[in-house]
């Protein structure tokens, strides 16, 4: 039975919530560190290799880097940190080293004092303290993210509603695994910039002061630089800027008018936004034009036509139904506290229209541009990872719907479907760290649900195995 305590949190309890949240992410990461070894693998070389090439050898030639980390492997999945050719420069953006470089630096200092203290560790940006920091920077980011979210969720909805919404997140959404155990990749600082973002949008009066929306510019663009499909979320301020939001201390908004769209002040607060994001984008654009002679030739945008699909974005053809349902890394499918979160922001809409709105086109957007993306669905992706910067609003949505209905009976709901949520995803993330789950080959829905009622005995056989060899 549910504690009913659970049911009825103050803002104290809830801290105590985190922690224990916070002790659990980190016990994980650790112990999944300690058995591989290393915390940077996969697309996270990507982001992490131009860091270590630029303050250890003075250029961003990864070459040396590649080669390095295609020479150990994990004993969960067994394959090497790095496949296939070298290449000389990384495709990916240079945002991720940037708001990572204080926690590269204090790898940097206990690998230096490790040496020191005759311990056999090289201060060369490549051993086990450089990447235990680093990766402890990306988790300390993406869950002062999740606080933020709660905060903002606050502003609206009861303690309970909010907690619950965000140990949903935390635990069974497209940011668990990139949490807890791939915590290299971007999706977890991206996740924390645009809820910082978005924090700022909903909760403070940025349309009048400058100093906000230059701060506002910063993040997006800091944020944008980390992953560029975060700058869809310009849109919010745009709208919020234009509309307003619904505030429960004061519901009464101003009528929707078209010509507000032309005042001087609401145009030149998103111009201030937008014109300090774009400059922000000038260094990766200069390095891209460095690296590759041209902005047309970025690996991002030759790439689906070097595989086979014609060009890389199909803008009139975008799988959306694919993207959301199919058993391919589909959002609804892959993390159904996805589409319980939409359904919150639609019974939202009935008493929050405006505020609902922004936030459901802020998610449609990112729909659209994924869905027309040659790899919609995201390669070698625990499910719709590149939806984990819409967490805020994910938390909003189901903070709405945990608190739609009064009583505590619905929050008791919420608190057991969050838990079997949890489990489920466990259970997904389970079959892809054993390989159940290829890591980009098709899987069917059939084949997903099949898996889990066979993958605990398969990834406990599969650890045993590697273990004996």
């Amino acid at each position: 039975m549910i504690n009913l305590k659970l049911t009825k949190l103050d803002d104290e309890g809830v801290k105590c919530l985190f922690i224990g949240a916070i002790v659990i992410t980190l016990a994980i990461f650790l112990l999944k560190f300690c058995l591989t070894g290393f915390g940077v693998f996969g697309d996270g070389i990507g982001y992490y290799g131009p860091l270590r090439s630029i303050l250890f050898d003075g250029d961003l030639r990864v070459l040396n880097e590649h080669e390095f980390y295609s020479q150990s492997a994990s004993i969960f999945g067994g394959g090497v940190r790095s496949t296939g050719p070298g290449v000389e420069y990384s495709k990916y953006t240079i945002g991720m080293g940037l708001i990572l470089l204080p926690f590269f630096a204090i790898g940097h200092l206990v690998a230096v004092a490790l040496g020191l203290m005759g311990v056999n560790v090289e201060a060369n940006g490549l051993t086990w303290p450089y990447e235990l920091f680093y990766c402890l920077g990306s988790i300390g980011l993406g869950i002062t993210g999740l606080w933020l979210s709660y905060r903002t969720a606050r502003h609206y909805f009861s303690p309970t509603a909010c907690a619950i919404a965000v140990g949903g997140v935390w635990f069974a959404s497209p940011l668990t695994y990139y949490l807890l155990i791939e915590v290299s990749m971007s999706h977890a600082v991206s996740q924390f910039l645009i809820s910082l973002f978005l924090y700022f949008c909903i909760t403070k009066s940025w349309q009048k002061e400058r100093r906000l929306q230059i701060v506002l510019g910063g993040i997006l663009g800091m944020a944008a630089l980390v992953r560029p499909q975060d700058i869809l979320f310009i849109i919010v301020p745009v709208l919020i800027g234009w509309l307003g939001i619904e505030e429960n201390s004061n519901p009464q908004l101003k009528k929707i008018n078209f010509l507000d769209l032309f005042k001087l002040q609401y145009l030149s607060a998103i111009a201030v936004i937008l014109v300090v994001t774009l400059l922000m984008q000038l260094p990766q654009l200069i390095i891209y034009i460095w690296q590759y002679g041209g902005l047309s030739r970025i690996p991002y945008l030759e790439e689906g036509k070097a595989r086979g699909y014609g060009r890389s974005f199909h803008w009139f053809q975008p799988e959306i139904f694919k993207v959301l349902f199919s058993g391919y890394r589909g959002l609804f499918t892959w993390h159904p506290l996805t589409l319980l979160a939409v359904i919150g922001l639609g019974l939202l809409a009935r008493k929050m229209t405006r505020l609902a709105c922004v936030l459901l086109i802020a998610v449609g957007l990112q729909v659209y541009v994924i869905s027309a993306w040659w790899c919609w669905w995201q390669g070698a992706s625990v499910g719709g990872r590149m939806f984990a910067n819409c967490s805020l609003i994910f938390i909003f949505g189901l903070a709405a719907l945990w608190d739609y209905f009064p009583g505590r009976q619905w929050k008791k709901w919420g608190i057991g479907i969050s838990c079997f949520l949890t489990f489920w995803n466990v259970l997904i993330i389970l079959q892809y760290q054993s390989a159940m789950i290829p890591p980009e080959d098709l899987i069917t829905l059939t084949q997903l649900w099949q898996n889990q009622f066979k993958v605990i005995p398969f990834f406990i056989q599969r650890i045993l195995q590697k273990i004996r060899t």
